[in-house]
C-alpha cells in the first residue's frame, strides 16, 4: 500500500457527459481526458444533485444533499447570508486537519470565510468588490492579465463589453494567458511550494466550458471546417413539455447573437463550436497538470478526479444554455473519471449510478482519513477496485420547486400543482432506457400511471429518510452541522423507535 496519496480534483463548469470522446462523442476532441479514463475508471452514469453552480459545488465539498446544506441559490460572489454553519466540515477542512497541504483556484463559487481558512493557497478568480465589474480587478487572474496589458481581453465573463454571451468566437488570449492556462501555472506554483513528502489536496475549478464560449484560437481552430452534428433532439417539438421549457425555446428562437452571421440557426452552430473548443481547452489543461505531476515523480501516488458541477444542453432540446435543466441528463449527468496508478484501481468503465456527494467519503476512504458524520454520500471505492455491485437504485436532483429522480430505466420530475399559476400538474416522466434523449414525456399517459406514482412515492420516502433534522424525540447527539447524523436516524428506525418519528 502506498503512502498517503495526493489528490488533484479538476472540476469543470458545465461539461455535458456526452461531450467526451471516451463516452462515444464522435466530434469533440478530448485526448487527455480519454487517456485519463484509459488509465483509471470512467463512470458513465454520474449525476449531480443540483443543476447550477453554487448548490452543486456545496454537495461536492460537504458530501451533503441540497436539502441538508440548504444552499439552493447561485452566488456570483460568496454571499455572507448563505446559511452555512461555520463548523460544517468540508473535504478541505478534513484534509487540512490531517496534515495535507491544500489549495483551490478558479470558479470557487462558495463562501470564502467557510472554506478559505482551510486552504494554504486560495485563489478565487471571480472574487470582486462592489460595484460589480465583469473584469474582476481585485483578483489574481485579473492582476496577472493587467501586468501583461491584457485585462480588457479577459474573456471568461465578458468579452468586448458583452457579458456572458451565448454566442461564440475565438479568444484574443493565447492558452498561456487563458483562464485554464493561469490555473495550470498556479498549480505548478503550488507543487513547487509543497514540501517533499507532504501530501496535498488541490482543486482546479475551471470556468469552461461554461460561457463565454470563447476558447483560445488553437482550440477554436480544431473545429474549423467541421460539419458539426446536432443532437437528435435539437429540433424537438416541446409542446409536451412544461410551460417554462416552451417559453425558453420561444425566446431562444428569437436570439440573434452578437457576431455575424446573426440568427438562431447560425448562433447554435457557433455556440456548439465554441463549446467544443472550450472543452478541448480544459482537456489541454488536464494534460498539462498530469505532466506536471509526472515531471515531479508524483503521478503514481496522486488520485486525479475529473468531474463537473453540472452539464450543458449542447443543443439538446434546442436550448443554448443550462436552464431549465432540472429534468434532463444533459445538465444532471456529468463526466466522472478517477485515476490513481499506485492505488490498485481496476481500469475500465462503470455504468452504475453514482452521485456527486460520493466524492468526499470516497476520497477519505482511499486516503485513510476519517469521514465526518455530516456526510450523506456513499463510499464508491469498491467500484473503483472492480466491484461493480450497485450501491444505489436511483439518484436525485433538487430545486426548491422541483425534484428529479432517476433510476437506470426511468426518470420522473415532480413539480407542485400550481407552480405555473394554472393549477395544472406539469410533471415529466421519461423511459430513458428506450428514450435516452428524453423526448417523449409519458407523464400523462395512463399506461404508465403506476410507474409514475411508484417513482413519486420513492422520491417522497427518500426525502424523509435523508433529511438531517435539527432534533427529534428521543434526543440524540448532533453532528458538527447541528443536525442529527443520518446513521443515528437510521439506528432509531432499526430499533423501531418510531412513536415520535
Amino acid at each position: 500500500m502506498p503512502s498517503r496519496p495526493n489528490v488533484l480534483i479538476i472540476k469543470a463548469d458545465q461539461h455535458n457527459a456526452r461531450c467526451l470522446g471516451v463516452n462515444g462523442h464522435r466530434q469533440v476532441r478530448t485526448p487527455n481526458l480519454d487517456a485519463l479514463a484509459a488509465s483509471g475508471v470512467n463512470f458513465t452514469h454520474a449525476f449531480v444533485q443540483n443543476p447550477i453552480c453554487t448548490p452543486s459545488r456545496m454537495c461536492y465539498l460537504t458530501g451533503q444533499y441540497v436539502h441538508n446544506h440548504g444552499i439552493y441559490g447561485l452566488s456570483l460572489m460568496p454571499n455572507p447570508d448563505d446559511p452555512i454553519p461555520p463548523t460544517l466540515p468540508s473535504l478541505f477542512s478534513v484534509c487540512h486537519a490531517q496534515g495535507y497541504r491544500t489549495g483551490i483556484i478558479g470558479h470557487i463559487h462558495v463562501r470564502k470565510d467557510w472554506i478559505g481558512p482551510h486552504c494554504d493557497m486560495y485563489r478565487d478568480l471571480h472574487e470582486n468588490v462592489e460595484p460589480y465589474d465583469p473584469y474582476y480587478p481585485h483578483n489574481p487572474y485579473s492582476q496577472y492579465l493587467q501586468a501583461k496589458g491584457l485585462l480588457q481581453q479577459r474573456d471568461d465573463e465578458a468579452y468586448k463589453g458583452i457579458v456572458q454571451t451565448l454566442d461564440a468566437c475565438p479568444s484574443e488570449l493565447s492558452f498561456l494567458n487563458s483562464y485554464e492556462g493561469y490555473c495550470a501555472q498556479s498549480f505548478e506554483e503550488f507543487l513547487h511550494q509543497t514540501p517533499p513528502g507532504q501530501p496535498f489536496l488541490y482543486q482546479i475549478d475551471t470556468v469552461h466550458p461554461h460561457q463565454d464560449y470563447i476558447p483560445a484560437k488553437e482550440f477554436w481552430d480544431l473545429y474549423e471546417g467541421m460539419e458539426l452534428e446536432l443532437p437528435p433532439s435539437a429540433d424537438e417539438d416541446l409542446s409536451g413539455k412544461p410551460p417554462h421549457h416552451q417559453g425558453t425555446m420561444a425566446w431562444t428562437h428569437t436570439y440573434e447573437g452578437v457576431f455575424e452571421p446573426k440568427g438562431y440557426r447560425h448562433v447554435r452552430l457557433r455556440k456548439l463550436r465554441g463549446y467544443y473548443g472550450c472543452i478541448s481547452q480544459v482537456d489541454h489543461m488536464v494534460g498539462l497538470a498530469r505532466q506536471m505531476l509526472r515531471t515531479r515523480g508524483l503521478e503514481e501516488n496522486t488520485i486525479v478526479v475529473y468531474c463537473a458541477d453540472h452539464g450543458d444542453f449542447a443543443l439538446e432540446h434546442g436550448f443554448l444554455e443550462k436552464a431549465p435543466g432540472i429534468s434532463y441528463a444533459a445538465i444532471l449527468r456529468t463526466p466522472f473519471i478517477w485515476a490513481w496508478p499506485a492505488g490498485g484501481l481496476a481500469k475500465g468503465t462503470v455504468h452504475e449510478l453514482v452521485e456527486s456527494v460520493d466524492v468526499f467519503p470516497t476520497l477519505c476512504q482511499l486516503a485513510g482519513l476519517p469521514v465526518p458524520d455530516t456526510v450523506d454520500g456513499k463510499d464508491i471505492s469498491p467500484m473503483l477496485r472492480g466491484n461493480a455491485r450497485p450501491l444505489r437504485e436511483f439518484v436525485v436532483a433538487e430545486f426548491p420547486l422541483s425534484r428529479t429522480i432517476r433510476t437506470r430505466d426511468w426518470k420522473l420530475c415532480h413539480r407542485p400543482r400550481g407552480m405555473f399559476g394554472d393549477g395544472k400538474d406539469h410533471g415529466e416522466l421519461y423511459h430513458v432506457a428506450e428514450d435516452p434523449w428524453e423526448m417523449k414525456n409519458l407523464y400523462d399517459d395512463p399506461r404508465y400511471r403506476d410507474t409514475r406514482e411508484n417513482l413519486r412515492r420513492t422520491l417522497f420516502d427518500w426525502t424523509q429518510l435523508t433529511t438531517r433534522y435539527g432534533n427529534v424525540w428521543p434526543h440524540v447527539p448532533l453532528s458538527a452541522d447541528n443536525k442529527i447524523p443520518l446513521a443515528k436516524f437510521q439506528e432509531m428506525l432499526d430499533k423501531r423507535m418510531t412513536n415520535y418519528l
